[in-house]
């Protein structure tokens, strides 16, 4: 198998910089699926996971949202949550994803899916030495938000300490799970915790002006200028 290095952060230049890297195969199964979405490769380097957007329909359609992400062998592992009304469905691509539910490990080889039903807490992550791909059926397009509102917060400087890349602060974080509270329950805290967070430490983060979704970075253009891009003609 040929891989190809792509989706490093960009430098002010348009080159590529040494931080973070995907691994793709150019001829494989996530490289097909990605040729078939209009959308730029997003990444999250301090986090360790790239993306692109397959259906990002709107509140007229009926389609239902999804994405094709990558996960580094080193990726972040997300908290566990709850999707209170909608279930989310997982299918491995290249690799061996694992999702956990309600604490029990489900291990999908490529082809392989998983319904995680609406109230059962759940998390992915990746328990290989090599990149895993897969598609994800998210209830509502706020779960895509927040991972490019977190990507493009730390290609910007947001997160990592004297030019690296960082994941998520609390505050950050605070602001997201607020976001996405009327869908997604974040299962780390109590809901009337958050609730109580929300209303102080968000509240003082708002006025600062600090927020939980810019469209900045829904937008291709955002991260054709700051993410390499797949070369298919390598």
């Amino acid at each position: 198998m040929t891989t190809q290095v792509t989706g490093r952060p960009l430098d002010d230049d348009g080159e590529p910089t040494d931080g973070p890297a995907l691994e793709i195969d150019p001829d494989g199964p996530a490289m097909e699926l990605f040729t078939e979405s209009p959308h730029a490769l997003a990444s999250c380097p301090g986090m360790r996971m790239w993306s692109t957007i397959l259906e990002y329909p709107d509140s007229s359609e009926a389609a239902t949202p999804s994405m094709l992400v990558w996960v580094d062998p080193d990726a972040t592992e997300l908290p566990p949550h709850v999707h209170k009304s909608t279930s989310e469905v997982f299918r491995a691509v290249e690799g061996e994803l694992t999702v956990v539910v309600d604490g029990d490990p489900h291990r999908l080889s490529p082809g392989s899916q998983l319904t995680v039903e609406a109230g059962d807490s759940h998390y992915f992550r990746n328990d290989t030495d090599e990149f895993v791909a897969f598609h994800v059926d998210v209830p509502w397009t706020r779960t895509i938000d927040t991972q490019y509102m977190s990507g493009g917060l730390d290609h910007e400087g947001a997160f990592g300490a004297d030019g690296a890349y960082g994941e998520p602060d609390l505050v950050q974080g605070l602001l997201m799970a607020e976001y996405v509270a009327p869908e997604t329950h974040i299962t780390g805290a109590p809901h009337v915790v958050q609730r109580a967070l929300w209303a102080t430490i968000g509240r003082l983060a708002r006025l600062t002006g600090r927020q939980a979704m810019d469209e900045t970075y829904l937008r291709d253009q955002f991260w054709e200028s700051n993410v390499e891009q797949p070369d298919f003609g390598a």
